[in-house]
């Protein structure tokens, strides 16, 4: 990025408040996918017949940064990567450095399914990473294989050795799916202190022909193993949560300091006396947290979608390829996410108009 640039977009944000859509609510976190191909087969989200996207329509790396440059003038300050699978596209390392040269962005995540975490762990390191996030459902290799198609257990597990080995603060994403063996996942993180989140399946493209659980039984069954919870961290506050009757008040501390430990997503995460690490949920059914949603996503193919509950957004990749175009790509992106819709509706799922599968999308 030229130094001229660098100042302009210093000088945008100098001085204004960050940018907040027509609910109110503070835009500062932007999940990116850099490509729909993936080397797992999990059955809620990219089954084996699936087509991927031909590259020529994936947007470049250079149109990702210039997106990525126009969202942090805008006052985006998160941004995590993700796929797909992030790391099968080649060339991931190299923008994940240059996405933290960005003037504004603080910090930049992973979400991956940790299969080459191990050969890339200490790149990534030098890159400046700055977290990754590993989708593990179980850690049974049969099951495993059942659900992702493939023997990689033992990839993924060493995968996540390696960012502990290099010191990128790691985390495990499980999806609550029926029959999820919850004790396992969590016996293996407390031995390592690595932080689970435990996040309810969503009705979207082939999730919503699979069962999930609700977070809130499960905290439930958490706390009858390891005992009752008190409140460890969650980066914004939720009334809807608060007002819960089975999530304690929220002690929120400073928001950058959070941000840190526990990411800019919308999980709230809890300390059982019985375990040496924290465990988080993340609860779109259950308790929606609409009200406080600080994300967009950039789909691999450029469009700056609102809400993964509808259609709703806008080509990104038309506008930065068109040298004809009327309007900036900054304005494009600006009178969108002024316009993100209030809540979802994955309570109503005739009323989504979002049926693209989640690989898609992006995670």
């Amino acid at each position: 990025m030229s130094t001229v640039f660098t100042r302009i977009v210093d000088l945008e944000r100098a001085g204004k408040d960050p940018m907040k859509d027509k609910a109110g609510r503070e835009i500062d976190y932007m999940r990116i996918s850099i490509t729909d191909r993936c080397n797992l087969r999990c059955k809620y989200c990219m089954p084996s017949d699936i087509e991927t996207t031909d590259m020529a329509n994936l947007l470049t790396y250079e149109e990702i940064v210039k997106v990525t440059e126009m969202a942090a003038s805008l006052g985006i300050r998160h941004i995590r990567l993700t796929g797909g699978e992030p790391l099968v596209r080649r060339g991931c390392v190299d923008l994940v450095k240059k996405i933290k040269n960005v003037s504004g962005i603080d910090t930049v995540g992973m979400t991956t399914n940790g299969v080459l975490l191990a050969e890339y762990a200490k790149d990534l390191k030098e890159a400046g990473l700055d977290s990754v996030n590993v989708s593990l459902d179980t850690l049974d290799a049969a099951e495993f294989q059942r659900l992702t198609g493939r023997n990689e257990l033992k990839a993924v597990l060493a995968g996540i050795g390696a960012v502990q080995e290099v010191e990128i603060p790691v985390k495990i994403n499980t999806v609550h799916y029926k029959n999820l063996n919850w004790r396992a996942v969590l016996a293996y993180a407390d031995e390592r202190q690595i932080p689970v989140r435990f996040i309810e399946m969503m009705p979207i493209g082939y999730g919503a022909a699979y069962t999930g659980g609700s977070n809130e039984e499960l905290f439930r069954q958490i706390g009858e193993c390891y005992g009752n919870a008190s409140e460890a961290g969650t980066v914004r506050n939720r009334e809807s949560e608060k007002n819960s009757a089975y999530i304690p008040d929220l002690l929120c501390a400073e928001e950058k300091n959070q941000a840190q430990k526990y990411g800019a997503g919308p999980a709230v995460y809890y300390r059982f006396p019985g375990l040496n690490m924290d465990v988080g949920f993340i609860s779109a059914l259950h308790h929606k947290f609409c009200s406080s949603c600080n994300r967009i996503r950039l789909t691999s193919e450029g469009y700056l979608k609102l809400c993964l509950c509808y259609e709703k957004g806008v080509d990104l990749r038309t506008v930065l390829r068109d040298p004809e175009r009327k309007q900036t790509l900054q304005e494009v992106m600006k009178t969108a996410i002024f316009e993100k819709p209030a809540e979802h509706c994955f309570e109503k799922v005739s009323e989504m108009t979002e049926h693209k599968a989640m690989v898609r999308i992006g995670g």
